[in-house]
């Protein structure tokens, strides 16, 4: 079985105090899937809904039921860690949740103080092969007899810790509502020192507060090191072995300045996600098609000339209003006035992302735009991992998530024209579908991949490419009935004599990866010269899944450091 990278990472109810807060939770989530870990999201109950439950078994008396009180207490772990997968399934982050049962956690010891023992970690090896990720409700366990038992106040931290440790995990990361360990409370007004490592016992004297006792004790037996940060930190106070070491320096993130081109269904949920954090970012442009429609967004934000948002003092520009021209062209001019940009324009950048590439290593900026191929499934960045580390030899890929549902429609026999119509009645189809049905989006999208896997700049319209506007009805279903399934694929390939390219609808054994895809569901399979096999999926399209590759991206280049003032002056104006 291929192992992944994994984390842990562990959500208390100082970080998830309201249910809006989950999308922070699938934020931090999201960045280290982004980075190829497999992540176990150990979730608090949110807010304060222990205390209320608590509270709720203590006017039945004092001669209470222990196991009763843990039943009743356990199920605001279990309410939390269900709401966190419903957030990560809309993001397009594929995830399953693994209650005390099925994660075999036993404990012993005390109904509502027990110390946890085993787990089954095998089955969640096996999960982590089809899932990124794995959310765990912290807090609680099964004791032998099968019956709820608790472990302890501030439970979800040994959670963390003891699966950390079962699994062999490469990090584990508890997340507060301050950035690590300090010398003395930061609430105080004094900016106190923050440690970069502490000791184990000394942790256990002055983070007491912050970190369950018993999650250090039991880090400290096993020598596992913890890792205590906020939302989106770079610079962790990491619990271990060693003398205490301070940070010198102030680690604090700069504010960004941005400017934002359109606020559709993407822009506009971006835009919201960057107002909700003003200390990291202040948008201070946006540019939209009609000014009086936009009532989300403040009037003196709004523009109608693109060129205005480019010509502003900000720092980073998000593209999102798609087509070729004139994004091309602000994206360009952008780049050259020494402002990092973000798109998610599969288009721009399969025909001019050689050249937009060059002008942004020339000017020492940024152009990212993960978004563009996959929506939240992090396709080109698994791909250019992958690259780094081994010789690709193979790319294959359902890029389209359009095609599964009009052929699988199909396939149950609908008329494909109803088929089409369905796709577009629920969202997965747009007005015009022409592009995806006749292979044109799924060819944008593997130039880019081609591109992340070897390095070339293919043409799309050097691609071969057959899409499924002619296929033959009865081809579809004979497939089905043989348990074979259609679906439009994708492929690029190393051969001696250069790269080869294609998109054409195949039909592949129910049981291959490329089968299981369903509505706007992706799937990338990367295969290796020495043979292994590297698979990534989820879904790759709508305004979730998109929103959150796009606000992926604008983390990681907030964290990278690479951020600076804008430019005082624009030194190149509008291109003609």
């Amino acid at each position: 079985m291929r192992r992944y990278p994994i984390i842990v990472l562990k959500f208390g109810s100082s970080v998830l105090r309201k249910e809006e807060d989950l999308a922070h939770a699938v934020h931090e989530i999201y960045r280290w899937v982004r980075q190829g870990q497999r992540v176990i999201a150990v979730v608090s109950a949110i807010g304060s809904s222990t205390n209320q439950l608590l509270a709720q078994s203590q006017a039945y008396g004092d001669r209470i039921n222990e196991h009763a009180i843990a039943a009743l207490v356990s199920t605001g772990e279990a309410q939390s860690s269900a709401l966190l997968a419903l957030a990560l399934d809309r993001a397009g982050v594929p995830a399953s949740i693994f209650d005390e049962s099925r994660l075999g956690l036993r404990a012993e010891g005390a109904v509502l103080d027990s110390e946890p023992v085993s787990l089954d970690a095998e089955a969640v090896f096996r999960s982590l092969e089809k899932h990124a990720v794995v959310v765990v409700p912290g807090f609680v366990g099964r004791q032998h007899d099968g019956s709820i038992c608790l472990l302890g106040r501030g439970g979800s931290d040994l959670t963390a810790v003891f699966v950390a440790q079962q699994l062999g995990a490469e990090r584990c990361r508890l997340i507060k509502d301050v950035d690590g360990v300090f010398e003395s409370d930061p609430a105080l007004g004094k900016y106190p020192r923050r440690y970069r490592f502490i000791h184990f016992a000394e942790a256990r004297k002055i983070a007491g507060r912050l970190v369950q006792a018993k999650a250090i004790d039991y880090a400290a037996h096993h020598h596992l090191p913890i890792e205590v940060a906020t939302l989106g930190s770079t610079s962790p106070t990491t619990i271990n072995d060693s003398a205490p070491i301070f940070y010198t320096d102030r680690t604090d993130l700069p504010q960004v300045r941005v400017g934002l081109l359109g606020a559709g269904t993407v822009g506009l949920g971006v835009y919201r996600r960057l107002s909700e954090i003003p200390d990291y970012f202040d948008v201070v442009k946006v540019a939209v098609r009609n000014v009086v429609r936009h009532r989300d967004i403040p009037r003196e934000l709004l523009t109608d000339d693109p060129w205005q948002v480019v010509e502003s003092d900000c720092d980073l520009v998000i593209e999102l209003i798609g087509g070729l021209s004139p994004a091309a062209e602000l994206i360009e001019a952008a780049l050259r006035s020494g402002k990092h940009v973000i798109t998610a324009n599969k288009l721009v950048i399969a025909h001019k992302g050689q050249e937009l590439r060059h002008i942004a290593a020339e000017k020492g900026v940024a152009l990212l735009y993960s978004a563009a191929v996959g929506g939240a499934v992090p396709m080109l960045e698994e791909v250019s991992r992958l690259a780094l580390d081994a010789s690709i030899h193979r790319v294959q890929g359902v890029i389209n998530g359009t095609t599964n549902f009009v052929l699988d429609r199909i396939a149950e026999g609908f008329d494909p024209d109803e088929a089409l119509c369905e796709a577009q009645r629920l969202g997965f189809a747009e007005q015009d579908p022409s592009s995806d049905l006749d292979g044109r989006d799924a060819a944008h999208k593997l130039s880019l991949l081609a591109h992340s896997a070897f390095g070339a700049w293919i043409e799309p319209g050097e691609i071969a490419r057959t899409g499924i506007e002619g296929l033959d009805v009865e081809f579809i279903r004979d497939a089905t009935a043989s348990g074979r399934v259609v679906r439009l694929i994708g492929e690029v390939e190393r051969h001696a004599d250069g790269i080869r390219a294609r998109v054409a609808p195949a039909a592949v054994d129910a049981g291959d990866p490329l089968a299981n895809t369903r509505n706007e569901e992706n799937c990338l399979v990367v295969h290796s010269a020495s043979g292994e096999l590297l698979q990534v999926r989820g879904k790759g399209a709508g305004r979730w899944p998109t929103t959150e590759a796009v606000i992926g991206d604008i983390f990681e280049l907030h964290r990278s450091g690479k951020l600076r003032p804008a430019s005082l002056s624009i030194a190149e104006r509008r291109i003609s």
